[in-house]
């Protein structure tokens, strides 16, 4: 056998062995993982009494809401450009009084209390974000006067759970007006901080209501069409049952239903809707690539409807 030969051999054993590892190596690779994130969890020197929230708007605006219990603020003790920016000494000084106490600790701290996530030299313990049970008829008895002048939007997110689609998906219905967002809490992503962060604080501030599962969403769409509401589903128009979103007036109040990533809705919530709406692709898009992400979709969906109702 020549050196070639030779060498050709020896490389494709050192390739199997090396990127073809067996059953028990994946295994116990997995389990090592696993035991080092909990020991990474465990070294902590502080106690963690709810969950970290991190970044400077989603702690600023924690702050301001005040819908959670605030405990501890933790602070980046080194000067550099982030502890340099405005917002974050407003930050800063605006958690005095508010929570139990403050710590400065150095950045590998923070990069571990946020797992690494974009922190901004700023992490914030706070207890989890508490989501009322969807009381519908308070709703109503509140709003009946002025329902039939101003054309609320409300949002239902159906089984979204990629938490950046749904951070957003937030921050898009803060921004233009949505008035409340009901959220599933079977089968939808949960208001994480990592959610909290995606949509740049916008959930801690946003209306927000749940209902438990699709019986609960079933009860609620018929209560909102015996309130008057109209309720619209975003659709990719593959039956041609969809209207241009341009080309949808708002009249009544609404209701916009959006789906799963990957799924859509199921029928027996879809065929509850009165109409189904669509963001139409430019003729010339590639077939590979005609269709929105969910929450830029929903962006330019919700941004028709909350313009419109003010025409």
């Amino acid at each position: 056998m020549t050196m070639r030969n030779l060498f050709s051999v020896s490389y494709s054993i050192v390739c199997c062995r090396t990127f073809i590892p067996s059953r028990i190596q994946q295994r116990q690779a997995t389990s090592s993982v696993k035991t080092n994130y909990h020991k990474k969890k465990k070294k902590l020197p502080f106690p963690i009494k709810g969950e970290i929230i991190f970044g400077i708007h989603p702690i600023e605006l924690a702050l301001s809401a005040r819908r959670r219990k605030l405990f501890t603020l933790f602070v980046k003790n080194t000067p550099d450009q982030e502890t340099g920016n405005q917002s974050f000494i407003n930050v800063s000084l605006s958690a005095e009084g508010l929570v139990e106490r403050k710590e400065f600790v150095n950045k590998q701290m923070l990069d571990r209390l946020s797992e690494d996530k974009p922190h901004q030299g700023i992490c914030l313990d706070a207890s989890p974000l508490i989501v009322p049970e969807l009381d519908f008829q308070n709703y109503v008895n509140k709003r009946k006067e002025d329902m039939n002048n101003n054309f609320p939007v409300w949002l239902l997110p159906y089984r979204v759970k990629d938490v950046h689609n749904l951070g957003a998906v937030l921050r898009s219905c803060h921004f233009l007006g949505v008035e409340h967002v009901v959220l599933p809490t079977i089968h939808t992503c949960s208001l994480t901080p990592m959610v909290s962060k995606a949509s740049s604080g916008a959930m801690e501030v946003m209306n927000i209501s749940q209902v438990r599962n699709d019986e609960s969403i079933i009860k609620f769409i018929k209560q909102w069409k015996d309130f008057g509401g109209r309720v619209i589903g975003a659709s990719l128009d593959e039956e041609n049952i969809s209207i241009p979103i341009d080309q949808y007036h708002v009249r009544h109040p609404t209701l916009l239903i959006i789906g799963n990533e990957e799924k859509g809705m199921k029928f027996k919530i879809s065929s509850l809707c009165d109409n189904h709406v669509c963001v139409h692709p430019a003729d010339s898009v590639h077939p590979l690539v005609d269709s929105l992400n969910v929450s830029v979709a929903t962006g330019i969906i919700l941004h028709h409807l909350t313009k419109k109702k003010q025409l």
